[in-house]
């Protein structure tokens, strides 16, 4: 008998689909393309990214192979408090008000996952990265798209696309939560 205590929770079911990344990994695969769409890389780190991690990873210091506090190193956080507290021109509290992450991609899951609850609206700029509407719907919110639109007919490139104010405007109602907006866009480079 087999067994169905083990299954993925309904919240992710149907977003373990096909993405860009592999839509495209696929297709460059397909046509021995190269395949530009991951930043995947084709050549080795430099020789002092070897040494620094062979130095690390043999020093005496035992201290340096424990886990460090979750929510980032404290220097780091100490460091980065002093950095965006003067550029921001105000106190930022290392212990409750930063985040450190492994990535970008964790980073937007916490903050969605974090930030929306069932029901809430999550204003997306299009074109996007398509991970932030699967974390939107995990958490049980919805997406709201608002796209970036040409200003001209014709061949276009990255300059030409704009924010409609006014569109942008009336995406937003009494469940926004969140809006979602990458600078540069993701894929256009629109700045």
């Amino acid at each position: 008998m087999a067994m169905t205590k083990f299954h993925i929770a309904g919240n992710y079911v149907g977003l373990m689909c096909e993405n860009i990344f592999t839509e495209i990994s696929n297709l460059a695969a397909d046509y021995d393309a190269v395949d530009l769409s991951q930043g995947c890389p084709d050549l080795p780190a430099p020789t002092h990214i070897h040494k620094a991690l062979f130095d690390t990873v043999t020093s005496p210091n035992v201290l340096i192979h424990q886990y460090t506090r979750t929510f980032g190193h404290p220097r780091l956080v100490q460091a980065l408090s002093r950095l965006y507290g003067q550029a921001l021109n105000r106190h930022i509290d290392p212990t409750t008000e930063l985040l450190v992450t492994i990535g970008a991609t964790e980073s937007i899951f916490a903050i969605i996952i974090g930030f929306v609850e069932p029901g809430d609206e999550v204003i997306v700029i299009e074109p996007f990265f398509n991970f932030y509407d699967s974390c939107v719907k995990v958490a049980g919110g919805v997406t709201k798209y608002v796209p970036l639109r040409p200003n001209k007919d014709g061949e276009v490139g990255s300059g030409d696309f704009v924010l409609d104010p006014v569109e942008l405007d009336s995406a937003f109602s009494e469940k926004t939560k969140m809006l979602i907006l990458n600078t540069p866009n993701n894929p256009l480079g629109k700045v």
